[in-house]
């Protein structure tokens, strides 16, 4: 297993969480341990059957998959970043069937289990075993130190993320455009990590809570909130379901990137660092665009 070494510059935050080489997966050791994955997206084979694409149900896989790092890591729980199911705005029979027993199987083996609602969740509250919690798509705080907010990222999250080491977050499948020498491009999920500049971020998080303009945010914060303010570190997960398409973040335009944390001035993406599944480190996403582009001409 691999550690993000260059994601937390205090050395007491190095060894407390780190991905799961070579699956896209993280697993933070503090107060407990806990098994942290995103975008499942179970049922998908149903939609692709609606467009006459045929694929093998992928739930039995994936399930596999998950049970097997949790064998490995023993945690004490799992949490999942939103968009577990597929379907929307209904749900298929595919689903309606296959979440009971996904999470039933799982509870077998790990007592508690998290979910953070994505835009793909919607009623999925009548599928899951009454041991899982189902949190709104504000999102989730755990552990003291390092303190980590966790959320799926299609909507805006509670400003108390601004409290946190770490931030947590899905919804764009994250990918990487590879320029190779016969002229193919290669995708390849990745992880993507990097800073928000923090006034900014505190001002639109405590306006959308407020829901009015705010001039000292910060202070506000402080004070109304009981919160010291911090300059956390994001980390966009990759999707564990390998089927899923994902977005280039070297080719798309940053206004194009999905959720309102990432669509908008809030975050110079092209200053985000870039690591494989296996953990290697490509490099800012700014030097990955020119790359791609000069290979296009």
């Amino acid at each position: 297993m691999v550690l993000f070494k260059s994601w937390h510059p205090k050395p007491s935050l190095n060894s407390l969480i780190r991905m799961l080489t070579p699956w896209p997966a993280l697993l933070l050791e503090s107060e407990e341990k806990v098994l942290i994955v995103t975008d499942l997206h179970l049922g998908m084979e149903y939609e692709l059957a609606q467009q006459g694409i045929s694929i093998p149900y992928q739930t039995d896989r994936i399930l596999a998959e998950l049970r097997g790092l949790i064998d490995q890591n023993q945690p004490d729980r799992l949490l999942f970043l939103g968009d577990v199911k597929h379907g929307v705005p209904h749900t298929s029979f595919q689903e309606r069937r296959e979440i009971p027993y996904f999470f039933n199987t799982l509870l077998e083996q790990v007592p508690r289990i998290d979910v953070t609602r994505g835009n793909h969740d919607a009623s999925i509250e009548t599928y899951l075993p009454p041991e899982v919690t189902l949190h709104s798509s504000k999102g989730i705080l755990l552990g003291d130190n390092p303190r980590i907010a966790a959320f799926h990222g299609h909507a805006w999250p509670h400003p108390s993320i601004l409290s946190c080491d770490i931030i947590l977050m899905g919804h764009n499948h994250p990918s990487i455009l590879l320029p190779t020498y016969l002229g193919l491009k290669i995708s390849q999920r990745a992880w993507i990590k990097g800073r928000y500049e923090a006034d900014k971020l505190a001002k639109t998080l405590v306006e959308q809570d407020q829901g009015k303009t705010v001039e000292n945010p910060l202070e506000l914060l402080e004070a109304e909130y009981r919160m010291k303010v911090k300059n956390p570190e994001t980390i966009i997960m990759p999707t564990f379901n390998d089927l899923l398409g994902g977005l280039a973040f070297n080719q798309e335009p940053p206004k194009s990137l999905l959720g309102p944390m990432l669509g908008t001035e809030l975050v110079d993406i092209d200053d985000f660092d870039v690591h494989m599944l296996d953990g290697s480190y490509l490099g800012k996403i700014g030097f990955l665009r020119e790359l791609l582009e000069n290979s296009m001409e």
